[in-house]
């Protein structure tokens, strides 16, 4: 299912402020997104419980070779030697049953003495149970993370979208309320973003001023689902220190929305790199793709 990769994040605490707060109204408003979660919830549930019996199981366990109560060959030999079982050969078949009698024998009676509660199993053994709820918890492991298969990028885009409102003061102050850069914006914060674009679009770059204007212009684009036009929009911010960050972070989702899966990782590992407001949400997207 597409969401398991987000559900396994949630589960483990690793989404929070919008990109959680999408996620659970995802959940409220999706019944498949609730029941993957408690399908993943159920599982690592049981995966857990599983694990916990083991290691408490382990202190009951005791290896029957290191205990100080097995006999060794010549003790044997010497019961039979006791039993005077002179014509038998050592290496006839009712020979090999006596001797595992007379072990099983006396084990029995020396635990019986202890009144011991463990039980005796070769350490190989109890190796062999770990290694098989590890295994187990590795293939449960994969096969959540498996199911969800190609990524859909889209899906991706969409859980960490969202357009930042405006502030009509971030304006030129050639520029008055009556302006057509103002209107844009206007319309912009009305979500009127194909008329925001026109007005956008009336407004010659060589008279632009505000760099905002590129920012927004750029969201209005991906808004319209034309990424590359926004794209080379902030492009004109990189060397902008004041809005070089929120560019990169709007021009590496929509490379996401290009499904430039290459371009777009590259873009959020510089984030990471820097101090900026989206840098814990591009450590996080990056899990995803």
């Amino acid at each position: 299912m597409k969401y398991t990769w987000l559900v396994e994040k949630y589960l483990e605490g690793e989404l929070s402020g919008e990109a959680l707060h999408k996620f659970e109204l995802e959940i409220l408003r999706t019944p498949e997104v609730a029941e993957e979660v408690e399908r993943v919830r159920s599982m690592n549930h049981f995966m857990q419980e599983q694990h916990q019996k083991l290691k408490d199981s382990i202190g009951l366990i005791e290896d029957y070779e290191d205990s100080e109560n097995v006999i060794d060959e010549e003790v044997i030999r010497q019961d039979l030697e006791s039993l005077k079982v002179r014509k038998i050969s050592a290496k006839q078949k009712d020979v090999i049953d006596i001797r595992a009698k007379l072990t099983e024998s006396r084990i029995s009676h020396a635990l019986t003495n202890q009144q011991s509660n463990k039980v005796l199993v070769r350490k190989v053994s109890v190796w062999l149970a770990a290694a098989s709820v590890a295994i187990l918890l590795a293939t449960a492991s994969l096969l959540l993370i498996g199911k969800k298969g190609p990524v859909d990028y889209m899906a991706v885009y969409k859980q960490y979208y969202s357009a930042p409102l405006a502030d009509i003061s971030e304006r030129s102050s050639t520029l008055g309320p009556n302006s057509t850069y103002a209107m844009a914006l206007r319309e912009y914060n009305q979500a009127s973003y194909e008329i925001a674009y026109q007005l956008f679009d009336d407004i010659p770059e060589a008279s632009v001023h505000n760099n905002y204007y590129f920012l927004y212009k750029g969201i209005t684009a991906m808004e319209l689902g034309d990424f590359q036009a926004a794209i080379e929009l902030f492009d004109h911010l990189m060397t902008d220190p004041v809005r070089k960050h929120k560019a990169m972070w709007y021009a590496g989702l929509s490379y996401l929305g290009l499904e430039d899966a290459r371009t777009a990782r590259s873009v959020f590992k510089d984030i990471v790199k820097t101090d900026g407001h989206f840098k814990k949400q591009a450590r996080m997207l990056l899990r995803s793709i």
